[in-house]
Protein backbone atom coordinates (compact mmCIF):
# COMPACT_ATOMS: atom_id res chain seq x y z
CA UNK A 1 0.00 0.00 0.00
CA UNK A 2 1.23 3.47 -0.89
CA UNK A 3 2.74 5.77 1.77
CA UNK A 4 1.43 3.79 4.75
CA UNK A 5 3.14 1.40 7.18
CA UNK A 6 2.85 -0.24 10.57
CA UNK A 7 5.01 0.78 13.51
CA UNK A 8 5.29 -1.84 16.24
CA UNK A 9 6.84 -0.75 19.52
CA UNK A 10 8.28 -3.53 21.67
CA UNK A 11 11.15 -4.51 23.96
CA UNK A 12 13.39 -7.57 24.21
CA UNK A 13 11.48 -8.61 27.34
CA UNK A 14 8.51 -9.15 25.04
CA UNK A 15 10.16 -10.83 22.06
CA UNK A 16 8.39 -14.11 22.86
CA UNK A 17 5.14 -12.21 22.22
CA UNK A 18 6.58 -10.40 19.20
CA UNK A 19 7.34 -13.69 17.47
CA UNK A 20 3.63 -14.59 17.39
CA UNK A 21 2.69 -11.05 16.37
CA UNK A 22 5.02 -11.12 13.35
CA UNK A 23 3.77 -14.53 12.19
CA UNK A 24 0.14 -13.39 12.40
CA UNK A 25 0.93 -10.10 10.70
CA UNK A 26 2.62 -11.97 7.86
CA UNK A 27 -0.55 -14.02 7.37
CA UNK A 28 -3.02 -11.17 7.33
CA UNK A 29 -1.31 -7.83 6.55
CA UNK A 30 1.71 -8.58 4.37
CA UNK A 31 0.82 -5.88 1.81
CA UNK A 32 1.63 -3.13 4.32
CA UNK A 33 5.28 -2.35 5.03
CA UNK A 34 6.28 -2.84 8.65
CA UNK A 35 8.82 -1.45 11.12
CA UNK A 36 9.71 -2.88 14.54
CA UNK A 37 11.07 -0.48 17.19
CA UNK A 38 12.96 -2.44 19.86
CA UNK A 39 16.05 -2.31 22.07
CA UNK A 40 17.68 -5.46 20.59
CA UNK A 41 17.55 -7.29 17.28
CA UNK A 42 15.29 -10.34 17.79
CA UNK A 43 16.93 -13.77 17.63
CA UNK A 44 14.37 -15.14 15.17
CA UNK A 45 13.13 -14.49 11.65
CA UNK A 46 11.35 -11.13 11.55
CA UNK A 47 10.11 -11.70 7.98
CA UNK A 48 9.89 -8.44 6.02
CA UNK A 49 9.85 -6.18 9.07
CA UNK A 50 12.51 -3.48 9.20
CA UNK A 51 14.15 -3.50 12.64
CA UNK A 52 15.03 -0.12 14.17
CA UNK A 53 16.92 -0.28 17.46
CA UNK A 54 16.46 2.29 20.23
CA UNK A 55 18.45 2.91 23.41
CA UNK A 56 16.74 1.67 26.59
CA UNK A 57 18.25 4.55 28.55
CA UNK A 58 16.53 7.16 26.38
CA UNK A 59 13.17 8.59 27.48
CA UNK A 60 10.18 6.94 25.82
CA UNK A 61 9.41 9.88 23.54
CA UNK A 62 13.06 10.13 22.40
CA UNK A 63 13.04 6.45 21.48
CA UNK A 64 10.07 7.10 19.24
CA UNK A 65 11.35 10.31 17.66
CA UNK A 66 14.75 8.82 16.81
CA UNK A 67 13.23 5.63 15.40
CA UNK A 68 10.71 7.52 13.29
CA UNK A 69 13.60 9.22 11.50
CA UNK A 70 14.02 5.86 9.73
CA UNK A 71 10.42 5.72 8.50
CA UNK A 72 9.79 6.87 4.94
CA UNK A 73 5.99 6.74 4.91
CA UNK A 74 3.75 9.67 5.87
CA UNK A 75 1.03 7.55 7.50
CA UNK A 76 1.73 5.11 10.31
CA UNK A 77 -0.41 2.47 11.98
CA UNK A 78 0.47 2.33 15.68
CA UNK A 79 0.94 -1.25 16.93
CA UNK A 80 2.20 -3.15 19.96
CA UNK A 81 3.59 -6.66 20.02
CA UNK A 82 0.50 -8.16 21.66
CA UNK A 83 -1.98 -6.87 19.05
CA UNK A 84 -2.33 -10.29 17.38
CA UNK A 85 -4.09 -10.21 14.03
CA UNK A 86 -6.48 -13.15 13.55
CA UNK A 87 -8.27 -12.18 10.35
CA UNK A 88 -7.68 -10.49 7.01
CA UNK A 89 -7.26 -6.72 7.16
CA UNK A 90 -9.53 -4.64 4.94
CA UNK A 91 -7.08 -2.91 2.60
CA UNK A 92 -9.69 -0.80 0.70
CA UNK A 93 -11.10 0.61 3.94
CA UNK A 94 -7.64 1.30 5.34
CA UNK A 95 -6.88 3.18 2.13
CA UNK A 96 -10.14 5.10 2.52
CA UNK A 97 -9.19 6.06 6.09
CA UNK A 98 -5.84 7.32 4.82
CA UNK A 99 -7.59 9.35 2.13
CA UNK A 100 -9.87 10.80 4.82
CA UNK A 101 -6.83 12.01 6.75
CA UNK A 102 -5.18 13.37 3.61
CA UNK A 103 -8.24 15.48 2.84
CA UNK A 104 -9.16 16.68 6.34
CA UNK A 105 -7.68 18.38 9.39
CA UNK A 106 -8.02 15.18 11.44
CA UNK A 107 -4.84 13.66 12.84
CA UNK A 108 -5.83 10.02 13.29
CA UNK A 109 -8.37 7.26 12.75
CA UNK A 110 -8.50 4.68 15.52
CA UNK A 111 -9.32 1.27 14.05
CA UNK A 112 -11.81 0.29 16.75
CA UNK A 113 -14.50 1.86 18.85
CA UNK A 114 -13.67 2.22 22.55
CA UNK A 115 -15.57 3.76 25.43
CA UNK A 116 -14.82 7.48 25.52
CA UNK A 117 -16.13 8.12 29.03
CA UNK A 118 -13.16 9.38 30.96
CA UNK A 119 -14.19 7.97 34.33
CA UNK A 120 -13.95 4.36 33.14
CA UNK A 121 -10.20 4.53 32.57
CA UNK A 122 -9.28 7.63 34.56
CA UNK A 123 -11.30 8.00 37.79
CA UNK A 124 -10.43 11.68 38.16
CA UNK A 125 -12.50 12.51 35.06
CA UNK A 126 -16.24 13.05 35.02
CA UNK A 127 -18.55 10.27 33.87
CA UNK A 128 -19.96 11.46 30.57
CA UNK A 129 -21.60 9.72 27.63
CA UNK A 130 -20.26 10.64 24.20
CA UNK A 131 -22.50 10.19 21.15
CA UNK A 132 -21.45 8.58 17.87
CA UNK A 133 -21.00 11.55 15.53
CA UNK A 134 -20.41 10.30 11.99
CA UNK A 135 -18.06 12.44 9.87
CA UNK A 136 -18.19 10.24 6.82
CA UNK A 137 -19.21 6.63 6.25
CA UNK A 138 -18.11 4.51 9.28
CA UNK A 139 -15.73 7.22 10.55
CA UNK A 140 -16.76 8.99 13.76
CA UNK A 141 -15.45 11.92 15.75
CA UNK A 142 -13.47 10.91 18.87
CA UNK A 143 -14.35 14.06 20.88
CA UNK A 144 -10.67 14.73 21.54
CA UNK A 145 -11.21 18.38 22.44
CA UNK A 146 -13.79 17.67 25.13
CA UNK A 147 -12.00 18.01 28.52
CA UNK A 148 -13.84 14.95 29.88
CA UNK A 149 -12.92 12.58 27.06
CA UNK A 150 -10.41 9.74 27.18
CA UNK A 151 -8.59 11.17 24.18
CA UNK A 152 -5.18 9.49 23.93
CA UNK A 153 -5.18 5.70 23.61
CA UNK A 154 -2.37 3.30 22.80
CA UNK A 155 -4.54 1.30 20.43
CA UNK A 156 -4.33 0.35 16.75
CA UNK A 157 -4.54 3.76 15.11
CA UNK A 158 -3.73 5.25 11.71
CA UNK A 159 -1.85 8.51 12.28
CA UNK A 160 -0.49 11.33 10.22
CA UNK A 161 3.16 10.78 11.09
CA UNK A 162 3.90 14.49 11.31
CA UNK A 163 1.13 15.07 13.88
CA UNK A 164 2.23 12.00 15.86
CA UNK A 165 5.78 13.38 16.03
CA UNK A 166 4.55 16.84 17.04
CA UNK A 167 2.47 15.33 19.85
CA UNK A 168 5.35 13.23 21.20
CA UNK A 169 7.69 16.22 21.05
CA UNK A 170 5.17 18.33 22.96
CA UNK A 171 4.29 15.86 25.72
CA UNK A 172 7.83 14.52 26.17
CA UNK A 173 6.68 11.49 28.15
CA UNK A 174 9.68 9.77 29.75
CA UNK A 175 7.82 6.50 30.26
CA UNK A 176 5.24 4.34 28.46
CA UNK A 177 2.03 5.61 30.05
CA UNK A 178 -1.52 6.68 29.15
CA UNK A 179 -1.51 9.65 31.50
CA UNK A 180 -3.57 12.82 31.27
CA UNK A 181 -0.51 14.63 29.93
CA UNK A 182 -1.28 13.13 26.54
CA UNK A 183 -4.88 14.36 26.61
CA UNK A 184 -3.66 17.83 27.58
CA UNK A 185 -1.10 17.80 24.78
CA UNK A 186 -3.70 16.85 22.18
CA UNK A 187 -5.98 19.66 23.33
CA UNK A 188 -3.14 22.17 23.38
CA UNK A 189 -2.50 21.25 19.74
CA UNK A 190 -6.25 21.51 19.01
CA UNK A 191 -5.93 18.02 17.60
CA UNK A 192 -8.93 16.27 16.07
CA UNK A 193 -9.25 12.50 16.01
CA UNK A 194 -11.70 9.86 14.86
CA UNK A 195 -12.49 6.15 15.04
CA UNK A 196 -13.84 3.54 12.64
CA UNK A 197 -17.07 1.71 13.50
CA UNK A 198 -19.39 -0.36 11.33
CA UNK A 199 -21.80 -1.90 13.84
CA UNK A 200 -19.53 -4.60 15.27
CA UNK A 201 -20.46 -6.29 18.54
CA UNK A 202 -19.19 -5.11 21.89
CA UNK A 203 -16.45 -7.23 23.47
CA UNK A 204 -16.17 -6.85 27.23
CA UNK A 205 -16.87 -3.57 29.00
CA UNK A 206 -14.83 -1.14 26.94
CA UNK A 207 -14.18 -2.33 23.35
CA UNK A 208 -16.12 -3.18 20.24
CA UNK A 209 -14.68 -5.78 17.87
CA UNK A 210 -12.16 -4.18 15.48
CA UNK A 211 -13.37 -4.54 11.91
CA UNK A 212 -10.82 -3.36 9.37
CA UNK A 213 -7.89 -4.56 11.49
CA UNK A 214 -9.23 -7.69 13.25
CA UNK A 215 -6.94 -8.33 16.18
CA UNK A 216 -6.82 -9.43 19.79
CA UNK A 217 -6.70 -6.26 21.86
CA UNK A 218 -4.68 -6.85 23.97
CA UNK A 219 -3.20 -10.35 24.40
CA UNK A 220 -1.06 -9.46 27.42
CA UNK A 221 -1.90 -7.43 30.53
CA UNK A 222 0.56 -6.69 33.32
CA UNK A 223 2.97 -9.14 31.72
CA UNK A 224 0.54 -12.08 31.72
CA UNK A 225 -1.65 -13.65 29.03
CA UNK A 226 -5.06 -11.99 29.07
CA UNK A 227 -7.07 -15.24 29.01
CA UNK A 228 -9.87 -13.93 31.22
CA UNK A 229 -10.83 -11.38 28.59
CA UNK A 230 -10.19 -13.23 25.32
CA UNK A 231 -10.82 -16.86 26.34
CA UNK A 232 -10.72 -19.45 23.55
CA UNK A 233 -9.87 -16.85 20.94
CA UNK A 234 -6.47 -16.37 22.58
CA UNK A 235 -5.90 -19.85 23.99
CA UNK A 236 -6.41 -21.48 20.59
CA UNK A 237 -3.86 -19.11 19.04
CA UNK A 238 -1.32 -19.73 21.79
CA UNK A 239 -1.86 -23.46 21.43
CA UNK A 240 -1.17 -23.17 17.70
CA UNK A 241 2.28 -21.73 18.50
CA UNK A 242 2.98 -24.20 21.31
CA UNK A 243 3.05 -21.53 24.01
CA UNK A 244 3.24 -22.68 27.62
CA UNK A 245 1.01 -20.09 29.30
CA UNK A 246 2.43 -20.97 32.72
CA UNK A 247 5.74 -19.30 31.84
CA UNK A 248 4.19 -15.84 31.71
CA UNK A 249 1.12 -16.75 33.69
CA UNK A 250 -2.48 -15.75 33.00
CA UNK A 251 -4.97 -13.19 34.19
Amino acid sequence: MDNICTITYTNSRCHDILKIYIEQREKFASQIRGYIFTDKIPEFDTKNQKIVVYNNSDPYYVQWIKCLENVEESYIIYQQEDFFLDGEVNYPEIERCKNFLENSDYSFVRFLKIMLQGAIHRPELKMKEFPDVEIEKFIYDAHVLDPDSFAFMMQTTLWKKSDFIDLYNLVKSKKWLESREWDAGMREMRMKGSYYYNGSKKTGKFHWDPEIWPHICTAVGQGRWNISHHGKRLTSLLSQYGINVNIRGTR
